[in-house]
């Protein structure tokens, strides 16, 4: 079977739209050959999918040409089935079998929405395939947190994080690993000067694929709206995700019981209504409660008898 899968430009909605990719490898098995466009950023989530043949990678550019040259690419191809999340018009006119072009019904939470879609495995098909688990020490007795973002407004304030690591610190966890992107490095000397060699940097520090096998085996993650906290919920590690301007009835993992929702007391659509068309970089994170946040960390840890 020669699959084309087409995917987001960015790295939390390919994490979320994964479980689909991950159900037809599953039915097909080793009778699998995929196509794969993606954005830049997402692209290494894929790296341990050895039956992806061909990586292409979809630049946006002036125009639309960026369709145009991707048509030009696939065009001399025939395929079997095509799955496109990005509802482009050229999946109507490629050669294939059968399409399945993916359009968000943006009042529908996502991971729901994809999963009934596709009619995907809850326990078989939400998780990124990769064994690089077994590359992390033994010692789980550790938490992971993301305390940035990519957009100010939806970021917890770092002084409740500080709080947060110092609590966690407090009920027997034995290092943090705080996870970011690369150019989010800079601001973990924060964390650093506050708690030394008990926090360590992983912002950009290692490849994706090694964070997915950290949560794997952390005792818990705490994090904004972000991939890291879409890639926490595949990892099936207990996830606690902070809510604020982005629409938690969309985009937080519900379907999962392991996943922990946390938002502003403010709705989403009186503090999106603040964001000035996306250009605030003011934090709308600020009536977070810190007290449900711990409620919820120490119920976790108590559950787990560590």
């Amino acid at each position: 079977m020669h699959l084309l899968f087409i995917s987001s430009n960015r790295i939390g909605d390919s994490l979320i739209n994964l479980q689909v990719l991950n159900k037809y490898i599953r039915k097909n098995k080793k009778e699998i050959e995929i196509t794969l466009v993606s954005g830049e950023l997402p692209l290494p989530i894929y790296d341990d999918y050895s039956m992806i043949t061909n990586r292409i990678i979809l630049k946006k550019e002036k125009y639309n040409l960026h369709w145009w040259k991707l048509y030009k690419k696939l065009s001399p191809l025939k395929f079997d089935e095509i799955v496109d999340f990005r509802s482009s018009l050229i999946s109507y006119f490629l050669r294939t079998k059968k399409r399945n072009i993916f359009k968000m019904n943006k009042k529908k939470n996502i991971y729901s929405q994809i999963h009934e879609s596709f009619d995907t495995d809850k326990k078989r098909d939400f998780k990124i395939i990769t064994d690089r688990v077994r590359n992390i020490f033994p010692s789980s007795n550790y938490a992971c947190v993301a305390p940035f973002a990519n957009w100010p407004p939806k970021e917890w304030p770092t002084e409740s994080y500080l709080k947060i690591c110092d609590s966690l610190f407090n009920h027997g966890i034995s290092k943090i690993y705080i996870l970011g992107s690369e150019s989010e490095s800079a601001r973990f000397n924060i964390f650093q000067s506050n708690f030394g060699n008990k926090v360590i940097n992983r912002c950009g520090k290692q490849h994706i694929l090694n964070d997915y096998g950290l949560l794997q085996k952390s005792r818990i993650f705490i994090g904004n709206d972000s991939a890291m906290m879409h890639m926490a919920a595949l990892s099936k590690t207990p996830t606690i995700g902070l809510f604020g301007p982005t629409n938690d009835k969309i985009y937080f993992p519900e379907m999962f019981d392991h996943c922990y929702l946390v938002r502003s007391s403010e709705s989403y659509e009186s503090l999106i209504s603040q964001t000035q068309n996306y250009t605030l970089n003011n934090c709308l994170m600020n009536d977070v409660s810190y007290n449900q946040v711990e409620n919820k960390i120490l119920k976790i840890l108590n559950d787990q008898n560590f």
